[in-house]
């Protein structure tokens, strides 16, 4: 996941000022967006639950709206659309593009990533006729039939299987900074993002029509692509004349992409994505117009979306929210059993498991970010 809004890269040959004219500064409230992000992620991994909840009606609403979770991985995917495009966008002119680019990406995500990876091996010790699939893990290709089609053992899925939204992500970055880079016409590159947005849902129709399960659907990078297209095509939108429209109407089409997942959630009786046909031909576009309205509300001056993402926790959530999506399955992981034998009765064992799950992780998180993450993110300074 991006990291922040970063400043363009070193000055061009027109001079500071024109670099400094083509920055975008750090965007406090974007952290909070994250930590939003990652609050909704917690929600659906950490908080146990019946598939089909039973009791009354608040405790059946409460359970459907923590199997709704998963949406903030697709906030994540429209943010770091967002934040990737503005900075490529923003290095245009700059020497060594490409190689600035991949440089300080790989130093951003590959440190913790790599490490934890490293950490799972040495525990794991898997063999190549066992542990095939791990190997997949290293070259980010988790979210392909080759992890689909493999017999994971469950533990592994257990301690990785979140981890396909990372391979998403990656694949988008070896393929749109090509695009950027080509086309680097900014028009151009939002009736593209736009096409593109607009060609997914018909992708994924024709795919569930022909027998791809829900699963594979949801993990892949083509059919997932429209939230980080939908944040490319904002973070065009507002460096151009478009800009005040587009913060001003946001709003609005915040409200009608979130009254059509309702309708969705409504009809079905359920948001998940799972067995639910609409979620995975039209539910996905809907959350990423929502994603992209929601980050260009936090954008407008004086806005209560940005007061609220301005909030300190959402802020520190978001600030080491990079951290705590990896480790935090792998900590709950760790606790189950115990918990589960020590502690009787459901409601308490769920939130045990919830309550030390998070007072680990977030600790870890931030010990991670600072004494082993920021020793590699201060290389950046040799690709400004």
């Amino acid at each position: 996941m991006a990291n922040s809004v970063l400043a363009a890269n070193a000055p061009s040959p027109q001079g500071e000022a024109a670099a400094h004219e083509r920055r975008m500064p750090h965007i406090r409230a974007l952290d909070g967006i994250r930590g939003l992000a990652i609050g909704l992620v917690l929600l659906i991994h950490l908080l146990q639950s019946n598939d089909k909840p039973v009791g009354s009606f608040l405790v059946q609403l409460i359970v459907k709206i923590k199997q709704s979770g998963w949406v903030g991985v697709d906030l994540f995917f429209a943010l770091s659309g967002f934040l990737i495009t503005g900075i490529l966008v923003d290095s245009f002119g700059e020497e060594r593009y490409f190689r600035n680019f991949y440089a300080r990406r790989t130093l951003r995500i590959f440190p913790l990533y790599y490490g934890v990876l490293l950490i799972l091996f040495l525990i794991l010790r898997p063999t190549w006729s066992d542990g095939r699939q791990f190997y997949l893990l290293l070259v980010y290709l988790q979210n392909t039939a080759l992890w689909w089609h493999g017999n994971q053992p469950a533990v592994l899925e257990s301690l990785t299987g979140h981890l396909w939204s990372l391979a998403a992500e990656e694949q988008f970055y070896l393929v749109w900074p090509i695009i950027v880079f080509w086309v680097r016409d900014r028009r151009k590159l939002m009736w593209i993002a736009a096409g593109l947005v607009l060609a997914v849902p018909v992708i994924r129709t024709a795919l569930l029509m022909n027998g791809v399960t829900f699963r594979v659907i949801y993990t892949s990078t083509l059919c997932r692509a429209d939230s980080l297209l939908a944040g490319a095509w904002l973070a065009l939108a507002v460096r151009g004349n478009l800009k005040e429209r587009v913060l001003r109407t946001a709003p609005v089409t915040f409200s009608v992409a979130m009254l059509c997942c309702l309708t969705i959630a409504w009809t079905t009786g359920t948001f998940f994505w799972d067995n639910n046909p609409l979620v995975t031909t039209i539910g996905y576009s809907a959350l990423a117009v929502a994603g992209a309205s929601l980050i260009a509300m936090a954008l407008r001056p004086g806005s209560t979306t940005g007061a609220i993402m301005n909030l300190s926790p959402l802020r520190w959530l978001g600030k080491y929210s990079y951290g705590i999506y990896i480790i935090h399955p792998m900590i709950g992981f760790l606790f189950v059993p115990w918990i589960e034998t020590h502690i009787h009765g459901k409601i308490a064992s769920h939130m045990a498991i919830f309550i030390a799950t998070l007072l680990v992780t977030f600790p870890l998180a931030w010990v991670s970010y600072n004494v082993y993450e920021r020793r590699f993110l201060r290389l950046k300074r040799y690709f400004a």
